[in-house]
């Protein structure tokens, strides 16, 4: 039996809650994820879920989108014909820890070097790595300036770039995606992709990544990019052990330089996961700052990991 006292709460609380919405006061709306993706693309639509990809595979550990070679046929005409870039990095904070212990890549046709790709754009110099046929995984200051809140304009992306030599030619930028949160400069969300014009992946195949809740401290992993402090479009790599393992970024001793930013953080094959291949665990984003000894990277969350999927799906 509900008595008279319970009826009339009941109604003295509706009728308040129609006068405080009548008033426009509505209760709080969750705030937007600060991985919600944005694109230099005004048609794009973002993916509320992740699109089926039978690369993707799932365990108890975490994601995994596997590693593919390509064909890896060198396009001598393209290597001929493409044209030396001047552009300079846009991060220019050195980042040697001690005595420089990068070795240069001389051979950058080989898998995985000729998945890594030298960056030319209006913001600057930059490293980006092949996730699919037409994907680009890079740092977001690469493609997205904070202080004049504006994509690049169209970037030139040479994969497998060794000096003078384009060993698969250069090809063009058609669209550019980014986290919301970039866009005010907070570095846990400094990553981004680049949508090319053509599936240059298909030749010089794509990086495996992923993502794990576990600590990666002790992992071994390897960072190979285009800095700016070499002779210019050469590439260098550095391995070692991540030392500190964070929610949002991995932290590491090996020796960059500004023009690694986006390079590939990249076990070159693991047991632990599923990439059949290299597999990338982070995007190099950042020198030694902020009283840490350490360079840092982006680490691979699910949500990075659905964005870069995403992203790699929705390619045209």
């Amino acid at each position: 039996m509900v008595s008279k006292k319970s009826v009339k709460r009941g109604l003295i609380t509706g009728l308040i809650g129609i006068s405080i919405y009548s008033l426009g006061i509505h209760p709080a709306q969750a705030a937007p994820s600060p991985h919600s993706p944005v694109s230099s693309d005004p048609s794009y639509k973002a993916e509320t879920s992740v699109t089926y990809d039978p690369n993707m595979k799932n365990d108890q550990y975490g994601s995994y989108s596997k590693a593919f070679t390509g064909t890896g046929k060198v396009n001598e005409t393209k290597e001929k014909t493409a044209k030396e870039s001047s552009a300079k990095a846009p991060y220019s904070i050195k980042s040697v820890i001690g005595s420089d212990d990068r070795t240069r890549v001389t051979n950058t046709t080989a898998y995985p070097y000729r998945a890594i790709v030298h960056i030319s754009s209006s913001i600057g110099s930059c490293t980006g790595w092949m996730i699919g046929p037409k994907t680009v995984a890079t740092a977001g200051h690469c493609i997205y300036d904070t202080s004049s809140g504006s994509f690049a304009g169209t970037a030139t992306v040479s994969p497998g770039r060794n000096g003078t030599s384009y060993p698969y030619g250069s090809v063009k930028s058609t669209r550019y995606f980014i986290p919301s949160g970039w866009r005010s400069g907070n570095t846990n969300y400094d990553y981004g992709a680049i949508e090319l014009s053509e599936p240059i992946g298909n030749t010089v195949g794509y990086f495996g990544y992923s993502y794990t809740t576990s600590s990666l401290v002790g992992t071994t992993v390897t960072i190979s990019g285009y800095p700016g402090d070499k002779t210019t479009g050469t590439q260098w790599q550095h391995s070692g052990p991540i030392a500190i393992s964070e929610t949002y970024k991995l932290q590491y001793a090996m020796d960059t330089y500004g023009g690694q930013s986006g390079s590939p953080v990249f076990e070159q094959s693991s047991s632990r996961t599923n990439c059949s291949g290299p597999c990338s665990l982070a995007v190099h984003t950042n020198g030694v700052y902020g009283g840490s000894s350490y360079n840092r990277g982006t680490r691979i969350t699910k949500e990075v990991f659905d964005n870069l999927s995403n992203w790699k799906n929705s390619a045209q």
